[in-house]
């Protein structure tokens, strides 16, 4: 059986039609989810690009897999990661992911393509611009590509892991996208001179209402861009009939900030529900009953439901829990879920109070609460809320309920425990260059 793996970045859960919302941003997705098995209550293990797409390829929080902050380090060589245990089984694996090379997730890849692809679409997209005159975004080029590399390896067993990038800041959709969702507006993109304003933007309390209304349209036209180019890919294995005979899993790496919590339009630092809560379809041939799950589950876990849908042993023990028998009622989830946040290197962020991994926020949840763990210099902070009477998380219920908070907070602690807080690495020039580009460090 072939496996395609999608990680959509910083695709919001909410943000989809089969979550409830009120725009029809992705009628691929939902077709899809309605038609398999969707979770609806899937969270990362961290808000940030590389250490959560390693979490996914090795089954293990950031904190076993060692790759915690982007552009530092890199995964742990010892942990055997999905492609490496599929090739060794005689799948032909193939990659495509232009952030995370260099981390050690380009691990068993037989090809991993992402500065040299980039910039041979680079080339293409802009000689089509100029025969065509019109605009091709990355997200089309990449799925041509998939769809040239599910044709040539239709006969072989494969692994195709495949990485979205154009939901990331500035949100620039491609025509008729940009204007899909907020045709009338006439003012300027909070994104123009973003390089130069990122920090003013991402901090600002103040933002016009209108420029923020804008700039969440054109994420929502992204989405829509990208649900159609995805959606390209499920019709093509329908069409060739390749779909009964291939599990496809579609997730995002993490959230994005609307300002719910003060931080706009970027995830990295924020345990709240926006940056972590993640959609997760699973399509199989061997799961054959459409089913929606609503128990918590983890990015975590998609590595051993994976090797579990294709009868592969798990050799070496890890985090996550493959979710077949969670699927198949005969296991219910783990009570608790845990993550991590990542970094974000500006001055401006006035909540994270001490550099580096010391200054890491944690949290734990279960279906019904959420537990965030602050450091703080004087009194560490604590922050409880209810998941299902306050989705929002508006109302800290930490002193209200402190037994629950009690509770929570040791369990907490015991798994930051197990949690090896190696020291930070300096920062290269090259990963500070990668940084300011990303948005993450002035």
């Amino acid at each position: 059986m072939n496996v395609i793996l999608i990680v959509i970045d910083a695709l919001r859960f909410d943000h989809l039609g089969i979550s409830g919302y009120d725009r029809d941003t992705s009628p691929s997705f939902d077709k899809l989810a309605e038609e398999s098995i969707f979770f609806s209550n899937a969270v990362t293990t961290i808000p940030s690009t590389t250490p959560s797409i390693s979490s996914m390829m090795t089954g293990l929080y950031p904190h076993s897999h060692g790759l915690r902050f982007i552009h530092r380090q890199k995964l742990n060589p010892k942990v055997a990661t999905l492609a490496e245990i599929l090739q060794a089984h005689g799948y032909k694996t193939i990659g495509y992911d232009i952030e995370s090379i260099n981390s050690g997730i380009e691990k068993g890849f037989d090809d991993f393509s992402s500065l040299l692809w980039r910039i041979k679409n680079r080339v293409k997209r802009e000689a089509k611009k100029l025969v065509q005159k019109k605009e091709i975004k990355e997200a089309e080029e990449l799925t041509n590509f998939a769809i040239g590399q599910i044709k040539k390896y239709n006969r072989k067993k494969f692994f195709l892991y495949l990485h979205y990038r154009d939901l990331h800041t500035p949100y620039s959709p491609p025509k008729p996208f940009g204007e899909m969702f907020d045709p009338n507006y006439k003012g300027a993109s909070i994104f123009d001179d973003w390089n130069n304003k990122k920090k003013e933007i991402i901090f600002n309390k103040n933002l016009q209402k209108e420029k923020v209304h804008h700039a969440v349209a054109q994420y929502d036209g992204l989405i829509r861009y990208v649900d159609a180019q995805v959606g390209r890919i499920i019709n093509y294995l329908e069409s060739s009939r390749l779909n009964e005979n291939t599990s496809i899993v579609i997730t995002a790496d993490h959230g994005e900030g609307f300002g719910e919590h003060g931080l706009y339009f970027q995830h990295t630092l924020c345990l709240y529900e926006e940056g972590i809560k993640i959609p997760l379809i699973i399509r199989s041939p061997s799961l054959k009953h459409p089913k929606k799950i609503e128990t918590q589950v983890s990015s975590v876990d998609i590595m051993p439901t994976i090797l579990d849908i294709l009868a592969i042993p798990l050799i070496e023990k890890v985090d996550g829990k493959s979710l077949v028998p969670i699927i198949n009622a005969s296991q219910d989830n783990r009570e608790y879920l845990f993550a991590e946040n990542g970094e974000m290197l500006f001055k401006e962020n006035n909540r994270s109070f001490y550099p580096g991994m010391k200054g890491k926020w944690r949290m734990i949840r279960t279906n019904e609460w959420k537990l965030i763990y602050i450091p703080h210099p004087n009194n560490d902070i604590y922050e409880l809320y209810n998941l299902i009477n306050d989705p929002g998380e508006t109302v800290n219920l930490a002193d209200k309920y402190p037994e629950i908070t009690s509770k929570l907070r040791e369990e907490l602690q015991n798994w930051m425990n197990t949690s090896k807080e190696d020291e930070d690495k300096n920062l290269t020039e090259k990963s500070k260059k990668l940084l300011r580009k990303l948005g993450y460090m002035e």
